[in-house]
């Protein structure tokens, strides 16, 4: 028989898991959150009896398995907390959900319980899509315990997903790549997004009309690989096009230059090790996005140094 599991904080990671976790076949003991009401619709979206509901942390020791799915904050007193009004043993698997905490952050010095972090790699911007998503999904398994690590494999397979197994060193270097292949990703349309209504383009038409290049690009990617996935003017060399951008972006949105300039000269690193591009222009590029960056940080401070004299 399946371990028994108990969920704290019922938000959009916990219950997307949950849900896969019961339908695989996992007893669950209890829905725990602050507000009992949250837990009681919780338990409705999961699936299981609304009388699993509960707003007592304790609740949760009498499960094998117990999912602490709170925010990255509150993972530690969460932790402490369960640990300090609860007896748990050597057989139960406390578990976290953040990319970045190690287990370790939820240890308590008189308990004997196994420590492990799960992290799904997926924005879980809706419970539903990320119910969806997590079939294939890669999941990161953290842990100084084999036990535990042995645990979180059955765990991962039994939602859908594959796991791998990360140092524990490595977590915060593994979660800044996730932040900005996920995070960052949308910051940088938002600000293709912002360009495009400069242009006159509608603001609820900007975004469908990036997503198709967007999305090829990410094909292109997937199909090709990074290097000769990549597209554009700096991979082709058009050294004139990209001058003609940095001056239309000093112009008309100097706010974005800085980023356009960094990405350019990363962009260009890129280009090189595709073959695609020579090593010439590889230089060239990055000689013009770094001079031009210099003369806009000593333009910036010169204003500043005139604002601040008047």
């Amino acid at each position: 028989m399946k371990q028994r599991f108990a969920l704290i904080g019922p938000g959009r990671v916990g219950c997307a898991i949950t849900k896969r976790l019961l339908a695989a076949g996992y007893p669950i003991t209890t829905i725990i959150s602050r507000q009992k009401q949250r837990a009681a619709e919780a338990c409705s979206y999961i699936g299981c009896s609304t009388d699993l509901a509960s707003d007592q942390i304790e609740d949760a020791a009498t499960a094998d398995i117990i999912l602490l799915t709170v925010p990255d904050d509150n993972i530690q007193k969460s932790a402490l907390n369960l640990q300090a009004v609860s007896h748990l043993s050597e057989k139960t698997t406390l578990i976290h959900f953040s990319g970045l905490h190690t287990a370790e952050i939820m240890r308590h010095n008189s308990s004997p319980a196994s420590l492990l972090s799960i992290h799904p790699l997926l924005p879980f911007a809706d419970r539903q899509k990320a119910f969806d998503n997590l079939n294939q999904c890669p999941c990161t398994l953290e842990s100084n315990n084999s036990q535990a690590l042995a645990v979180g494999q059955e765990l991962v397979k039994a939602i859908g997903g594959h796991s791998f197994v990360l140092d524990s060193d490595k977590k915060p270097l593994y979660h800044a790549a996730a932040c900005i292949a996920s995070n960052y990703l949308v910051t940088l349309l938002a600000s293709a997004r912002d360009l495009l209504i400069s242009c006159g383009i509608e603001p609820d038409q900007a975004i469908p009309l990036l997503l198709p290049l967007v999305q090829a690009s990410l094909n292109n990617v997937k199909d090709l690989g990074l290097e000769q996935g990549l597209t554009g003017p700096i991979v082709r060399g058009d050294i004139g096009t990209i001058t003609d951008h940095i001056q239309i972006l000093k112009k008309d949105a100097p706010e974005l230059l800085q980023l356009y300039l960094e990405m350019g000269k990363l962009t260009a690193g890129i280009a090189g090790k595709s073959g695609r591009l020579d090593p010439k222009n590889v230089n060239v590029f990055c000689q013009l996005f770094s001079e031009t960056e210099d003369d806009f940080k000593q333009q910036t401070d010169t204003a500043h140094l005139s604002e601040e004299n008047n």
